[in-house]
């Protein structure tokens, strides 16, 4: 796994692009490249309710060949992708041997890097209370039974009692740390004056805004009227209006804290199972109390944001334009060829890796385990590095990526499945020039991929189909053999090809003398064990792409091309002995016989296939009135 002799972390997350994703990621790939290990991020996107779509993406877990990392770290409160925990944990049970971290989240059978969400959110609560001296706060949690969302929950109730203010159980709204909640939870508390709030204390930063977003469509004024708060620190609360009262956690060193423990381990250090590390609380004007702001910076921030913005834009029509582009596509090598016009999509990458199994557009299924995806071959159809296009290659799925493309240095790859529905061809690896993440439009930039690839397969199916249809066409059903359709058709290009080439064409004649003696004694299953040895022994004979035709009934026809006196002597030859070897052994005892002519001639222009036959017909006729007289 990236064998370019460094030790290797892995980490697993849903959403890589997301704000929290983002910034641990950047953490630990920061101080892992301090410690010379290379780190693969194994991500993938979550299926809004598409069943078939999660598993898919949770098969990202099943390509990783555990035993050669020697870390990894789980980010649990992100792994939403259904079944993808799961499979993380039966493989690492199952075959890792590495240091194991969890992040945010305990797991007591491996080492821990939390944080004291217990008394989280004591700080912002007290200060609503004690400086502002609110006593009707409400609380907008989380989902139900989530262990985060009962933590915050049980913090708010247990500061109110501290402060003797009673719990009331309709100032409690569950939400689902999404923008939706908010919405919902104000028009709750706002139909009923008894729940009307003073503040209202949100477990998340987005539901927060959302609060503020739902109480402005109200002509409530956050904070004149009603103070908010949130929890997570994201970007976007120092920019909202009024910017976000919340609770930060140190990401950055939280990850770095998960990479010193592995390296801590694979140095010999003692094992620290639990590590905790402070919440930081920023206070802002969403509370009510002013802060005093950096006139210089808020001018570069909404620089920033318009650029930001300006950039998503410009990518979202991007991608729609590749998605057009891409619609027609039906050979992989066209997709090949268009992939490296659309890398610029994805801002700050090095290099692009898209790697398919070698059967991928026959393969039917999800990977069923580790053994199913590192025991198969890969072919990297799409290399790019540092701008140029790599020639493709062929390696074992546990490489990754192929060893020859990595440098020395450490390396930071994220890896995507590549899929449409629960149908897997491979997988995508990419890396950035900067730690940084993809952006989300790396969905969207991936699903444009995996949907030219189905495109792709079923277009191959249908020719296959096609193919198969039409060889079924030209096939006798019963011994394998081409039928007279195939006569005209294949025999006409046979004859084109010998003019062409001023070669010598061969047609050859059989028809049974006894089929209906054979019918009349042993019945049509006999005649019919009789015809398919005269078809098998046709088959045996040939030896050069040769045409073996049933015309139908006990009538049979060879064309062949390149023929002379000698191979035509060959081919009777074995032709004879395969019908003397079905006699020798054959039960019932009945007895096949053959009567045969052939013809090799020159074409040209002029001639047609018709003549051809006619000749070798004549031949064939003469012996077996020979056979009729000799009788």
């Amino acid at each position: 796994m990236l064998n370019n002799n460094r030790k290797t972390i892995g980490v697993f997350v849903t959403r890589a692009s997301e704000e929290y994703q983002d910034l641990i990621c950047r953490a630990i790939y920061k101080r892992a490249y301090e410690f010379g290990y290379n780190v693969a991020i194994f991500s993938n996107f979550v299926g809004y309710g598409e069943i078939n779509y999660e598993i898919a993406e949770s098969n990202i877990a099943n390509i990783i060949k555990y035993e050669e990392l020697d870390g990894i770290i789980l980010l649990p409160d992100t792994l939403m992708v259904q079944d993808f925990e799961s499979k993380i944990i039966y493989n690492i049970k199952k075959y890792s041997n590495c240091p194991v971290v969890s992040v945010r989240q305990r797991r007591d059978e491996y080492q821990n890097v939390l944080i004291k969400d217990d008394i989280a959110l004591d700080q912002i609560i007290e200060h609503f209370i004690i400086d502002h001296k609110f006593t009707k706060l409400n609380f907008l949690t989380g989902p139900k039974q989530n262990p985060v969302s009962d933590i915050r929950l049980n913090t708010y109730k247990r500061i109110l009692t501290k402060h003797g203010i009673p719990i009331e159980e309709e100032r409690i709204i569950y939400g689902d740390f999404w923008k939706r909640a908010g919405y919902d939870a104000v028009d709750t508390w706002m139909s009923n004056p008894k729940t009307h709030p003073e503040a209202i204390i949100c477990a998340n930063d987005y539901m927060a805004i959302s609060v503020c977003n739902a109480l402005a469509r109200r002509g409530i004024i956050v904070p004149k009227d009603i103070a908010v708060s949130g929890f997570d620190n994201i970007e976007i609360t120092k920019d909202f209006s009024p910017s976000i009262t919340t609770v930060g956690m140190p990401i950055a060193e939280m990850g770095r804290e998960a990479v010193d423990k592995i390296h801590g381990m694979n140095i010999g250090k003692p094992r620290e199972d639990l590590t905790y590390i402070n919440f930081v609380t920023y206070i802002r004007e969403s509370c009510g109390c002013e802060t005093k702001k950096d006139s210089e910076e808020i001018f570069k921030r909404k620089n920033h944001i318009i650029q930001e913005l300006d950039n998503r834009d410009e990518t979202i029509s991007r991608n729609a334009y590749m998605s057009i582009d891409l619609t027609g596509v039906d050979k992989l090598d066209d997709l090949n060829s268009r992939l490296p016009s659309y890398m610029n999509l994805n801002s700050g990458y090095s290099s692009f890796y898209m790697c398919l199994y070698t059967d991928w557009d026959r393969y039917e299924n999800g990977i069923e385990s580790v053994m199913d995806f590192c025991d198969r071959e890969v072919t990297m159809e799409v290399g790019i590095k540092n701008g140029q296009v790599l020639q493709k290659t062929q390696f074992k799925a546990s490489e990754l990526i192929p060893s020859i493309y990595l440098d020395s240095e450490p390396q930071a790859f994220y890896f995507n499945m590549l899929h449409h529905r629960d149908k897997c061809y491979g997988y995508a690896a990419i890396s950035f020039k900067k730690f940084q993440s993809y952006k989300s439009s790396y969905q969207g930039w991936l699903t444009n991929i995996c949907n030219t690839l189905e495109n792709i397969k079923i277009h191959s199916e249908i020719n296959r189909l096609v193919y198969k249809l039409e060889d079924m066409s030209i096939k006798d059903e019963m011994t394998g053999l081409y039928n007279r359709r195939a006569l005209i058709s294949l025999g006409q290009k046979y004859l084109e090809q010998s003019v062409k080439n001023q070669s010598k064409l061969m047609v050859f004649s059989a028809d049974m003398d006894n089929l209906k003696s054979i019918n009349d004694k042993y019945g049509h299953a006999g005649g019919d064990i009789a015809i398919s040895a005269v078809a098998d022994a046709l088959k045996d004979a040939s030896e050069d792409d040769e045409i073996c035709i049933r015309l139908g009934g006990d009538e049979f026809s060879v064309i062949g091309v390149e023929y002379d006196m000698e191979k035509i002597a060959r081919f009777i030859s074995n032709f004879e002995d395969a019908i003397r070897r079905f006699n020798e052994v054959q039960t019932p005892d009945f007895k096949i016989s053959i009567s045969y002519g052939w013809n090799i001639t020159k074409p040209d222009e002029n001639m047609t296939l018709e003549e051809c036959l006619s000749v070798a017909d004549q031949k064939m006729y003469l012996q077996k009135k020979r056979k009729k007289r000799s009788k």
